[in-house]
């Protein structure tokens, strides 16, 4: 998930992006059940997916193995026979005889997903490879689907979010202000703003299954699924909207899909913070390392040191390894911190990071990041973000609100508390008519496990919990003293051991589980070479994300 929301346009470093997440609308079904006619997915000719290879340049020999293929949907499913966009998607297929297929969406939302299925071949999940299709789908707006696009805003630069000057509020208020209207007034013709939402996403994802076989040929059924993140809130929609079709589903690090986008982004100021105390004790065990303090206290109080220099100094300037400069900003700062807080193998790179800060303040020398900094997972700001979080929900707070509101939570959640001031969807006119859903909530429906660690910054414990009590038919696995932002196919084997009970046997828990986390490492050592692959799934999906298409 993420947001913190994104807004911060000036990233620090080539490999540190802004954050997003999720949230959708809370209204009953507008294609309300009934005869198969009223279907919309039963009114498209069906389609024949072509497979070819996704790569054309070498690539490693397990990742040859992935297939793509496009298919055509409806631009809007209440008009399913009108213009017609196109969706990317992959196909790992199963190496024996396949039990079944499984969606994959690595949350955002909005997050490209075509490379997905590869991070479980670099997680060695030896079972699920041999005995499940993998699919991996770019949804529309995004990746090498029909793109949604939002026109360039001028004068974007977010320098400081703290700064309450009247000059500097009406400032950050505009931006909001004109990131919505670049989004709803000047965005693709190809595909337009209000068609970019949760619902209509859903009907896609129901479409694919319907026009998909098993790599043996047989015809898809039903689905399985792992969703991380905002994945959370598209999958357990899916399985509101679509009970029959729906197989085994994982949900991890939850969204509170029976909310509102705006209420789970709340959570995210103190998700933050809390992560950001779990780093701090970290890096005082480690003084000796990064000599920024030997207690939480110091070290956050360090950190406001550095912020408070580069507030007096405008910016710093920072130096990358191959000679590049940027500016970084205070807002930057922030970002850069963000980023490193969804896994624990960033807390090294973050802690060299802060020193090398406080070892040069106030010299104006230039500031040289770590080169194994990594960018947030689900991959900063991003048109089909801003869309499906301000469609899909109703937003309860205008500008002068939204004031008020960061102004409180900025005073107790320092690092990300005041950056909701540039939220687009308190500026965001809505759209009539739109497709919705019904909320996925209640008894009945089909079951979901779901995968959550305690101090997750993106996702915050709370709203797991609360998704699990309002979907009556779902097992939590709680993850102990653990911080990190997507788990399953990560490092954690009681995690792993579970997940594929259930999805692969189809063992379903017989009630909530707990396992531990797994401890930060120790630093590396500044210089020496970071890890080959990030072992967070959601960052490997990143990285994998660049070997594109030859």
């Amino acid at each position: 998930m993420k947001d913190v929301y994104m807004r911060r346009r000036a990233l620090i470093t080539a490999t540190v992006m802004l954050l997003s997440l999720a949230a959708f609308t809370p209204a009953s079904s507008a294609l309300s059940p009934g005869p198969e006619r009223q279907d919309p997915t039963q009114r498209v000719a069906a389609q024949k997916l072509k497979w070819t290879p996704c790569f054309k340049r070498k690539v490693d020999a397990s990742y040859r193995r992935l297939q793509c293929a496009d298919i055509k949907v409806p631009l809007d499913w209440k008009k399913p026979n009108g213009k017609k966009i196109t969706l990317a998607i992959s196909r790992l297929k199963a190496r024996k005889k396949p039990k079944g297929v499984v969606f994959t969406n690595p949350g955002g939302p909005g997050a490209p997903g075509w490379s997905l299925p590869l991070v479980f071949v670099d997680a060695n999940r030896t079972r699920l490879l041999d005995t499940m299709d993998i699919i991996g789908i770019d949804v529309r707006g995004t990746g090498y689907s029909t793109q949604a696009s939002c026109r360039k805003v001028s004068g974007s630069l977010i320098k400081d979010t703290r700064n309450r000057s009247a000059a500097n509020i009406e400032h950050l208020l505009a931006l909001g202000e004109k990131f919505a209207k670049s989004c709803q007034d000047s965005g693709s013709k190809k595909l337009p703003s209000k068609y970019v939402t949760t619902a209509q996403t859903v009907y896609d994802l129901e479409w694919i299954r319907r026009n998909l076989k098993t790599s043996d040929g047989k015809k898809v059924k039903k689905i399985h699924w792992v969703g991380y993140s905002a994945g959370t809130w598209l999958g357990a929609y899916y399985a509101r909207k679509w009970p029959k079709a729906t197989g085994r589903f994982v949900l991890d690090s939850v969204t509170d899909f029976s909310g509102t986008w705006q209420a789970d982004f709340d959570r995210q100021a103190k998700g933050f913070q809390d992560r950001f105390h779990q780093f701090a004790r970290w890096a005082a065990r480690h003084d000796g390392e990064f000599a920024l303090g030997t207690s939480q206290k110091a070290v956050v109080a360090k950190y406001e040191e550095i912020r408070a220099g580069i507030v007096e100094q405008g910016w710093t300037e920072l130096e990358y390894y191959d000679g590049g400069t940027v500016n970084l900003y205070p807002s930057g700062l922030d970002s850069t911190i963000m980023g490193a807080l969804y896994s624990k193998y960033d807390f090294s790179d973050l802690g060299y990071f802060l020193a090398a800060l406080s070892a040069s303040a106030g010299q104006g020398a230039r500031k040289r990041p770590p080169a194994g900094l990594a960018q947030d997972p689900d991959a900063g700001y991003s048109p089909t973000f801003d869309n499906i979080v301000c469609n899909d929900t109703p937003n309860t707070r205008g500008p002068s609100a939204l004031v008020a509101y960061t102004e409180k939570t900025g005073a107790k959640y320092p690092l990300t508390g005041y950056d909701r001031i540039t939220d687009p969807c308190a500026h965001w006119k809505k759209t009539p008519g739109q497709l919705k859903l019904p909320r996925p909530a209640g008894r009945g429906l089909p079951r979901l496990l779901m995968i959550q660690s305690v101090l997750d910054p993106a996702t915050p414990y709370s709203g797991a919990v609360k998704a699990h009590k309002a979907y009556g038919n779902s097992r939590l696995i709680t993850v102990k003293n653990e911080g990190d932002h997507a788990i399953y196919a990560g490092d954690n084997l009681c995690v792993d051991t579970l997940v594929e009970k259930y999805l692969i046997d189809g063992v379903y828990p017989k009630k909530d589980r707990t396992c531990a986390g797994i401890a930060p490492p120790a630093p590396r050592g500044e210089g020496m070479r970071a890890r080959d692959r990030a072992v967070n799934p959601l960052l490997r999906v990143r990285e994998l994300a660049g070997l594109r298409f030859g």
